[in-house]
């Protein structure tokens, strides 16, 4: 607690947005934005009491993708040719240092790599780097965040969510990044219950040993990682666009995505197309936090009048993702909770008079199943 905003492309301005401030956090992006761009951010957003902002260098595949990491000091130049050895890190963390100094954010990741195999090996350097930037930060303004990287399909094993967070208990530092790699498309929902159960366990685990988790580019699927015990969860305007898979990059096409306005709906737990939403709307099926959701009115006024709206469906989201944060780590409404009212909603969608066909075939409530399977059996998940 609280919700970070994950900045993405063009997103900035969304920081400042009077209906997203319960945003208590953001990850800043150098992939995106250059240094000058960054400074104008922090130095904004420095104007509001208590808002933690971390830099995440974004180094995850420095080889393919740059953007506009060349324009940042701590970039590696022989990045084409690095064997990414101890010593190469050393140099990567100490420029890491100065840049996070020299602009002030409240916070810095350690400097991390998607790499194609995800060994114990691998985690132990992800500790060193972490390590190394904790003792260059030390008794300075800015904290040390650990990254730790993680396959969802890796955790799909038995035991393996405990033997990283073994690991990862090597690290000094207290606060981690999160970041879950995977093949689900990036706008659809996780629902591979076998992933989802390892990921929620590595969340406990590391919650359990000391570690303050913040987990990157979430989506809906927030509410489970808050169930396992997460401190912290990030999003972007592009909902779950920014997961980390091999086409995070590529153009959208019309099964989701893109210029299309879509309105996200807690009854659901899914993303609606406007047609779908007119006739869940018909049949009086939106959900109290819809209601109270202050870009709800202007969206299904926007309809008639044949204007736009995918910026406020960006922003729709967002306001639901902050709101549903704080009342799950309040505890004022729980993960079970969600997804049982969810289920419940979808089996009157299939029951609806007229039945209601949404648009995209794939948008059919199955992934709610697997949560509530997740939900009742990751503590059991060894």
């Amino acid at each position: 607690m609280p919700a970070f905003h994950q900045i993405g492309h063009d997103s900035k301005n969304l920081l400042f947005d009077e209906g997203l401030n319960r945003f208590g956090g953001a990850i800043l992006s150098p992939l995106n934005y250059k240094p000058d761009d960054v400074v104008d951010q922090l130095t904004r957003l420095k104007e509001r009491e208590n808002f933690v902002t971390l830099l995440d260098p974004h180094l995850y595949r420095p080889q393919s993708e740059r953007m506009c990491l060349p324009s940042w000091d701590y970039y590696p130049r022989d990045v084409e040719t690095a064997d990414f050895t101890p010593v190469w890190w050393a140099g990567i963390v100490h420029k890491l240092a100065e840049t996070a100094l020299k602009l002030g954010p409240t916070a810095v990741a350690s400097p991390a790599i998607v790499p194609k195999t995800f060994p114990d090996e691998f985690y132990l350097e992800l500790v060193q780097n972490g390590n190394q930037l904790e003792s260059v930060l030390r008794n300075t303004p800015v904290k040390p965040t650990q990254t730790i990287v993680a396959s969802l399909v890796d955790l799909t094993a038995p035991q393996r969510a405990m033997s990283i967070a073994s690991v990862m208990s090597k690290s000094r530092i207290e606060d981690c990044l999160l970041v879950l790699i995977g093949n689900t498309d990036p706008r659809r929902e996780l629902a591979d219950p076998e992933e989802l159960k390892g990921a929620m366990k590595l969340i406990a685990a590391l919650e359990s040993g000391g570690q303050r988790v913040t987990v990157a580019s979430c989506s809906s699927e927030m509410i489970l990682w808050k169930a396992a015990g997460a401190t912290n969860c990030a999003t972007g305007k592009f909902f779950n666009l920014r997961r980390f898979t091999i086409s995070r990059f590529e153009e959208p096409d019309s099964s989701g995505g893109g210029q299309l306005g879509y309105w996200f709906e807690e009854a659901l737990l899914g993303f609606l197309r406007q047609s779908d939403l007119l006739r869940v709307n018909a049949q009086k099926l939106l959900s109290d936090a819809s209601a109270g959701n202050p870009f709800s009115q202007q969206i299904l006024e926007n309809i008639p009048a044949q204007k736009a709206w995918v910026a406020l469906g960006w922003r729709h989201f967002m306001y639901w993702f902050a709101d549903a944060e704080f009342r799950l780590s309040v505890g004022s409404v729980s993960a079970d909770d969600l997804v049982t009212a969810a289920d419940a909603t979808w089996a009157a969608v299939e029951n609806s008079k007229p039945k209601i066909f949404m648009e995209e075939r794939q948008n059919n409530g199955d992934w709610v199943r697997q949560w509530r399977r997740a939900l009742e059996e990751f503590p059991y998940f060894e």
